[in-house]
């Protein structure tokens, strides 16, 4: 947090994706409240996409657990993971995030 705090007070601005979990979207949460983050990949369509992806692609799938947390970016996220009950790492989204960056 010291070097976000730093980058922030410095006038950069944030785009945050993480993992598709009730912790992730807890930090998710603190990024997007302390920084004024943008979410970058982290909406109910994308959720939604990787899930299927990795459905398709037969790669072993997590169970999402714990309380349910509501996304301050997207009121529509929460709601689609407790229904769909897949966690994703952010390493599910890898490959286009790195595309988004070329």
């Amino acid at each position: 947090m010291t070097l976000l705090d730093t980058l922030a007070a410095a006038g950069c601005a944030f785009a945050y994706h993480g993992d598709f979990d009730w912790p992730g979207i807890t930090l998710a949460n603190r990024i997007v409240e302390r920084y004024d983050a943008t979410s970058w990949r982290m909406n109910a369509g994308d959720y939604e996409y990787l899930a299927m992806r990795t459905e398709l692609h037969n790669t072993p799938q997590l169970p999402l657990s714990g309380a349910l947390t509501e996304a301050l970016w997207d009121p529509e996220l929460a709601p689609t993971m407790q229904t769909v009950g897949m966690a994703l790492h952010e390493e599910a989204a890898l490959d286009l995030l790195l595309e988004d960056l070329e």
